[in-house]
């Protein structure tokens, strides 16, 4: 399955529903499970400052038994090396293209 591009995210609007339904089917894990991992890291990261690198992306992909190197394979690829960066680089993104939902 091909890893999704940042880039995608920003012509989600572009898409048919049959080519939406590819593109969230080749997610490495659920729309609800990534929001919701976006949320698991806004509250984290209002405690304690990134320290540049995935531990609390890390402690939330076991703390939900998802599966942890593809999820942090597809992070890497769409720019998300730390855990500010999955906010920085892929969150705004990301709310951005489901926005008309």
């Amino acid at each position: 399955m091909p890893l999704i591009k940042k880039r995608q995210l920003e012509v989600w609007a572009q898409l048919s529903g049959e080519e939406r339904e590819r593109f969230l089917e080749s997610l490495p894990a659920t729309k609800e499970q990534i929001e919701d991992l976006f949320d698991y890291l806004d509250r984290r990261l209002q405690d304690e400052p990134c320290v540049h690198n995935l531990r609390f992306t890390m402690q939330f992909l076991m703390e939900r038994r998802l599966d942890m190197p593809r999820v942090m394979s597809w992070l890497n690829e769409n720019g998300g090396y730390c855990d500010c960066e999955v906010l920085q680089n892929i969150e705004t993104k990301w709310f951005e293209a489901f926005a008309e939902e």
